[in-house]
């Protein structure tokens, strides 16, 4: 990962994840809301508009605030949820919901839900399911800090189901905007480097500049 960073991704990010198969688990780091619904919305329409089911978990705020979030970005719900025009290729979920007590996450819960969730959208003829999630608003907003971490582990670095998760975090750091983000990697804490290695791919978004790599 030091270096030259022979993993970096030389293709445009909506690309990659247009492109982006099952299996995958990456995460997005971003400095605003509308960074990280750039990325999360082209994940989600790319999704829908090629045959995957997909699930937007709204860690933080309503779900309709994400419902009109989305039809700015040209997403149209009502042609995908389930609400008596849709076709049920989109699922909107709370954080409460998926993972119930923040503080306790029920984890039997959540693994349960995604293999559900999968089976429900294969037998569908659905490809597999696209997650996309703000985890850290979630937990972090709460100081739960260790719970975060666990949910992120209990989740494969390449999924064995017919699922693909992209996750997102504040970097809180302003100077990624000043420099090539991918050094941000080498000043992360062990923790944080062990975190970001769960997974199967990175992204940082910076304004309008996106980089991403393999781990």
């Amino acid at each position: 990962m030091r270096g030259s960073y022979p993993n970096r991704i030389n293709i445009p990010t909506e690309k990659f994840l247009h492109d982006l198969g099952a299996g995958e688990h990456g995460c997005i780091f971003c400095f605003s809301k509308e960074e990280m619904y750039n990325i999360h919305f082209s994940y989600v329409k790319s999704g829908l508009e090629n045959n995957w089911g997909v699930v937007y978990v709204a860690a933080t705020g309503s779900k309709e605030v994400i419902r009109k979030a989305m039809q700015s970005h040209g997403i149209n719900t009502l042609a995908y949820e389930n609400n008596g025009q849709g076709d049920g290729s989109l699922l909107l979920m709370s954080g409460e919901e998926l993972y119930k007590n923040a503080e306790y996450p029920d984890t039997t819960h959540w693994k349960n839900s995604v293999r559900f969730v999968s089976d429900m959208f294969i037998s569908k003829g659905k490809k597999g399911v696209r997650v996309a999630a703000d985890l850290s608003s979630y937990f972090l907003s709460k100081g739960l800090i260790h719970q975060w971490h666990k949910l992120e582990y209990i989740l494969e670095k390449k999924l064995s189901l017919p699922v693909s998760v992209l996750c997102a975090y504040d970097s809180a750091s302003p100077e990624l905007v000043e420099t090539d983000v991918l050094k941000h990697y080498d000043r992360l804490t062990d923790t944080n480097k062990e975190l970001i290695n769960s997974h199967s791919f990175a992204i940082y978004a910076a304004g309008n500049k996106s980089i991403i790599f393999r781990v």
